[in-house]
Order: C-alpha cells, then sequence, then structure tokens
C-alpha cells in the first residue's frame, strides 16, 4: 500500500506479487521486464515500418537483441558487481595476497544462470551494440541502422525494469529530507528514489532521441540516435549515482561508485560519436535491401 506521510515522504509497502499462489506467482519485477522487452518489440516494429523494412525483420532483430541484453548484461553483473572484500581469508595469487573475491569468478557456470543475479544496464547497452554488429553483417548494411533502433527499444526496457527496481526497494539512494523522498518498509530511513529518477533519465533520452527521428530524419544519421541516447542516459547516471547507495560494500571507499567508472568511458565515447554522426551527413545510414520472394517477384512482373 502507498501512503503519503503528513511529514513530507512517501511510504511505499507494496507487494513484490502481483499474484501469490499456493503452487506459484507472478512478481511485479518479472512482469516489468516481459512488460519492456514486449515495448521493445513494438518499438522496433514502428520503426521497421516507419523505414519500409518488413516487420519479420524486426522480429529477428528483437531475437538476436534479446540474447545478446540478457548474456551481456548478465555478464556485465558478474564482472563488475560481484566483488566482495574478504580481509580474513585472502586468495594467494602470483606471490600476493589478494582481499577482493569474486563469486561469478570462483562459480563460472553461473555466468550462464540467467534466472539469478542481475543484469546491469551498460552491459545491456554493450549487448545492444553486439547485436547490432550481428544483424549489420548478416544483412550487409550499417551496423548503426540497427544500433539506432535497438537503442530506442532499449530505453523502454530500462524504464520497466528501473520501475520493477522501485518496486521491490532495491538500488535506492541515500537518506533524504526531500519530500518526494521514500521510506521502504522494513527501513528506518527516507531515501531518494533513485529507481525513479534512472527511469525518468531513460525516458528523457527516449523522447529526445524520438523527436529526432520523427521529426529531423535524424534515422539517417549513421549512429546519431545511439549517441544521443547513451550521452544522455550515461551522464544523468553519474549524476545520479551521487545520491544512490553503493551496490557494494567494496565501494564505500572510492571515489567514484562503479557505476560511474562504466559511465565515463561511455559517455567519452558517446558525445564523440554524436559528432562523428552530424559530420558524416545522412546519406550512408540506409536501411538494409530486401530481397523480395519468388511469389513476391511474380506479383511485381504482373503489375509491370
Amino acid at each position: 500500500m502507498l501512503m503519503i506521510s503528513t511529514l513530507g515522504y512517501i511510504t511505499w509497502n507494496v507487494s513484490p506479487f502481483i499474484y501469490e499462489g499456493e503452487h506459484f506467482a507472478i512478481g511485479w519485477y518479472g512482469t516489468l521486464w516481459t512488460l519492456g522487452l514486449l515495448g521493445m518489440l513494438v518499438t522496433l516494429l514502428i520503426t521497421f515500418k516507419h523505414d519500409g523494412v518488413p516487420s519479420q525483420f524486426a522480429l529477428i532483430t528483437f531475437m538476436v537483441s534479446l540474447v545478446c541484453v540478457i548474456f551481456f548484461g548478465h555478464l556485465f553483473q558478474g564482472l563488475f558487481y560481484e566483488w566482495r572484500y574478504f580481509p580474513d581469508n585472502p586468495v594467494h595469487f602470483l606471490g600476493t595476497d589478494w582481499y577482493y573475491r569474486n563469486y561469478y569468478f570462483e562459480h563460472p557456470w553461473k555466468f550462464f544462470d540467467f534466472a539469478h543475479g542481475g543484469f546491469a544496464s551498460h552491459g545491456c547497452f554493450i549487448g545492444g551494440i553486439i547485436a547490432s554488429i550481428l544483424m549489420g553483417r548478416w544483412m550487409t548494411n550499417s551496423m548503426w541502422w540497427y544500433a539506432d533502433r535497438i537503442s530506442l527499444g532499449l530505453c523502454v526496457v530500462a524504464m520497466a525494469v528501473r520501475i520493477g527496481n522501485f518496486i521491490l526497494g532495491e538500488i535506492g539512494g541515500v537518506e533524504t529530507t526531500v519530500p518526494w523522498g521514500v521510506r521502504f518498509v522494513g527501513r528506518d530511513f527516507i531515501q531518494h528514489p533513485t529507481q525513479i529518477y534512472e527511469a525518468l533519465s531513460f525516458f528523457m533520452a527516449m523522447s529526445i532521441a524520438w523527436l529526432l527521428y520523427s521529426k529531423y530524419d535524424a534515422g539517417k544519421y549513421k549512429g546519431l540516435i545511439s549517441g544521443v541516447i547513451m550521452s544522455i542516459a550515461l551522464l544523468l547516471r553519474i549524476l545520479i549515482e551521487m545520491v544512490k547507495l553503493p551496490q557494494m560494500a567494496i565501494e564505500h571507499n572510492w571515489m567514484l561508485y562503479m557505476g560511474q567508472w562504466l559511465s565515463i568511458p561511455m559517455v567519452i565515447w558517446s558525445i564523440w560519436l554524436v559528432f562523428y554522426s552530424i559530420e558524416q551527413g545522412k546519406s550512408d545510414n540506409l536501411p538494409p535491401k530486401i530481397r523480395l520472394s519468388r511469389a513476391e517477384l511474380r506479383r511485381e512482373n504482373k503489375k509491370k
């Protein structure tokens, strides 16, 4: 149940389950992940149709993106967010004592256990780029044509996932006195709703990119939409991390959190990509050349 306190904060006490039965349950997080992926599929279908590409190619792009986003999102989570500090149980390596250990390095098969663990948003973006490279090679046109449209869809996924994090009370912010602060049940302090901040940042990035795509023909500029989305979303991510609680205990004494370290090189690259795409112009970011089937060729010949 959601309650707004007269003291100027929101009390969040919503069940993590939409339905919880004796034998199975439907959770908010999994449901929002599914809705986000469906939103990504719809986005691909709309953009492909806008550019005159048959819907089956949008479905193929979606399936390739789904595999890459899930794999690399989970991989980045394991590589960068599962470190723990063990001062009394170091690992001896090359004559030195290493006090930091990673669960996934010790259990590498867990990298493929996608039902458990998390998905890092930076890894999801990388997965989208990998999917674009694969599609570009298969269809023999610019990978950026796919990357720009996949990036729009990934924003929908990211928004849905962060709302799911908010419902579960995950990835919250530091203590605050702002009137929109949230007190999650089970915690004795009021937090910044950083999950909502991030959801809004992806919404802002997608809105600006969609405006450029639909009104100013930005889809014909190689990498422009991808660069705009990543630069806005990740710049805001660096700022939001300043009021976010650390995701790992080892981050407490760091100058910047892991999310900021990962964002900085991607922001630099995405800003460069924006200027590069504008300089290149819009003539070479063309949709794939679609070969007509035999039945379609016969229909075209009859018309002639």
